[in-house]
Order: C-alpha cells, then structure tokens, then sequence
C-alpha cells in the first residue's frame, strides 16, 4: 500500500518547525510500515496534515475531516487539521502533544476505513493497520 502523507504549515511558530520535523519523521515511519503491505481494496492511502494558520482557520477545531474511499482507485484521502491554538511555548511540550494527537487520529482513520471500504467486501483488516500505527508512532 502506498501512503502519501502531505504537509501543509499555515505560519511561521518556531513551535512548528519542531513539530514539522516531527510530523517528517512519522511519514518516513509509516511508509516504511505499509510499503510492503498488499490489500486490494486500499492501493493508496493520502493523508493531509494542515497545521495551524491560515491552513486550518477553515475547519472550527482540531480533527479529522473530508475523509472519502474511491473503490475504483483503491484510494483513501484524508485531512487532518490541527488548530494553532493546540501549541503553547514549550517547544518539548508541543511536540509531545502532537505526537500523541496525532497517533490518536491515525488510529481512529481505522474504523472510519473499515466503515467505508465495507460495502465493496473490502479486505481491509484494521488490527494490522492499528499495530503498524502503534509501533511506529
């Protein structure tokens, strides 16, 4: 399974540049993870990650949002917005704070893939996802 991960920084935080190094190093890790991974139903698997500014003042919160499977493709697309008032000045703290938001939401895009590959009889299998999720983040 091929997993794009998009970066999209709306600012200029100094906090975000060590939260962006951190979000680099979680791409690296899951490709790594699903690069080997076959399922048919899941080819590809995109997920955007907006922080802060201009890019996420468009959605009211942190979350996730316009998740959408194209059966034909095989293909999964995803936005996941962080608010910039997530981060505070302590550089350590923030990025402990997204690391742990983040993992949470990468898990939950488990049962929202299960749910939405389902009626095409998909083999998408949630508990390998979650473990390849939990030991890489």
């Amino acid at each position: 399974m091929k997993v794009n991960m998009n970066i999209i920084v709306g600012g200029t935080d100094d906090i975000l540049d060590n939260i962006l190094s951190a979000a680099r190093t979680v791409r690296k890790e899951i490709k790594k993870t699903f690069e080997s991974v076959e399922i048919e139903a899941l080819q590809k698997m995109d997920i955007c990650v907006c922080l802060s500014g201009n890019v996420s003042k468009y959605y009211p919160k942190t979350g996730i949002y316009q998740a959408r499977y194209y059966s034909k493709a095989g293909k999964f697309m995803v936005y996941v917005h962080f608010s910039s008032n997530e981060w505070n000045f302590n550089k350590t703290e923030s990025v402990s704070k997204f690391l742990k938001m983040y993992k949470d939401y990468l898990l939950e895009l488990s049962d929202i893939i299960k749910t939405k590959t389902t009626k095409y009889k998909s083999d998408f299998d949630n508990r390998y996802y979650e473990d390849g999720i939990k030991k890489r983040v």
